[in-house]
């Protein structure tokens, strides 16, 4: 397992970039008329900023993105799966070429990459990442087949009875001991890749690609990172993950806004008129955010004669969206757009949807609350 990753691991060093343009040249074959690409920042766990743009596939021919460090973007097709992760640093002229698609079914990772100084190691590592990790799945379906092919005929057949009957078998025993071994398997080869790349913008690179969301968990990787990795923007990323900011205790910011009639607002909670505001960042685009509405909407009923409001920012980048999504909503609160990002950046928020609990002097009393744990806590708030 060492040695495959070994074999491709090259010498990184973290620069110091100043802001110059990555240059992206499509040729792109057998593209659809009415197919769109999009560009999204890859690698970045705060799902309300991924979107960078959409443009018509026949007229891909080039994009400049203006970077101060290295940078993941991914290549995707609006409705297809397939995708190509590009790393591209300051200053880089990158070509993208090739066939795009086989019938109906788009293969951008297929395409050739040049001019990306980082992209082979970086693409290299993570099949090599992935190959391992495969291998340990199929190594432990091989060894158990009899259990892994009940567990999935159960499941199946809705037969928890049956799955946690196997559980209590020498063999089922055996077969949940090995799986545990395997992750933790998986767990020390994460943890080889990212202190392979500890002293360059990689190794966090790779916290962020191979694992997800990060938590408390990975304090301890992230602290044997070198402090170029720690200063990057990838190292940055992961600091706020492992080490999250609050801003409990602080004034709410003030922000400005764009409401349902086009005009620009300047949103200040200081001395609102309510016992309690509940500011929720969310997205048309953002499925746990819709999810999270009938519970809004019913501690809404419950506590807004009492003193409670709402007030909604939409991190949308397309207006049209927020409009339209906000019609099928019908929510009774007052709902504004995020302006240049500005709200999102003010209140640091990672991932949406992300609710704040503000006071009636302003001050930021909770956040990063959802379902029940929200709704338990507005409760005691009116218990009081």
């Amino acid at each position: 397992m060492k040695k495959t990753l070994a074999c491709i691991l090259m010498s990184l060093t973290t620069l110091a970039y100043a802001q110059r343009e990555a240059v992206l040249n499509f040729n792109l074959k057998n593209v659809r008329a009415n197919d769109t690409l999009t560009l999204s920042w890859g690698a970045n766990n705060k799902s309300v900023t991924p979107h960078i743009l959409s443009m018509a596939a026949v007229d891909a021919k080039e994009v400049a993105l203006p970077l101060n460090e290295p940078r993941v973007v991914v290549l995707g097709v609006k409705g297809q799966s397939s995708v190509l992760e590009l790393l591209l640093s300051p200053g880089e002229t990158v070509s993208v070429k090739g066939r795009v698609r086989n019938g109906n079914t788009y293969r951008l990772h297929r395409l050739d990459v040049e001019g990306a100084q980082h992209q082979e190691h970086y693409t290299h590592v993570i099949r090599a990442y992935r190959e391992t990790i495969d291998s340990l799945e199929d190594d432990v379906k091989s060894q158990f087949k009899d259990v892994v092919r009940v567990i999935e005929n159960s499941k199946m057949n809705d037969n928890e009875e049956a799955i946690a009957a196997i559980y209590q078998t020498p063999r089922g025993k055996e077969y949940i001991e090995r799986t545990i071994q395997s992750f933790e398997e998986r767990g020390e080869l994460f943890e080889e890749v990212v202190r392979m790349h500890r002293d360059s913008f990689m190794g966090p690179l790779f916290m962020l690609r191979l694992a997800g969301r990060l938590g408390k968990g990975f304090r301890e990787l992230y602290n044997s990172l070198g402090d170029a990795a720690k200063l990057s923007y990838y190292g940055r990323e992961v600091k706020d993950e492992v080490y999250p900011p609050t801003l409990v205790g602080d004034i709410a910011p003030t922000v400005t806004v764009k409401n349902l009639n086009g005009e620009e607002k300047l949103l200040s909670f200081i001395h609102h008129n309510n016992r309690y505001l509940l500011l929720d960042f969310w997205a048309s685009w953002c499925q746990p955010c819709h999810k999270e509405i009938p519970n809004l909407k019913a501690i809404y009923e419950k506590y807004h004669a009492r003193g409670l409001d709402i007030v909604g920012i939409s991190a949308d980048h397309n207006e049209e969206d927020w409009r339209s999504t906000l019609e099928e909503m019908k929510e009774p609160w007052c709902n504004y757009l995020d302006i240049n990002r500005q709200a999102i950046t003010e209140y640091k928020v990672q991932y949406i949807p992300s609710i704040f609990i503000i006071d009636a002097q302003g001050n930021i009393i909770a956040e990063k609350l959802r379902g029940k744990e929200l709704a338990d806590y507005i409760d005691r708030l009116f218990a009081e």
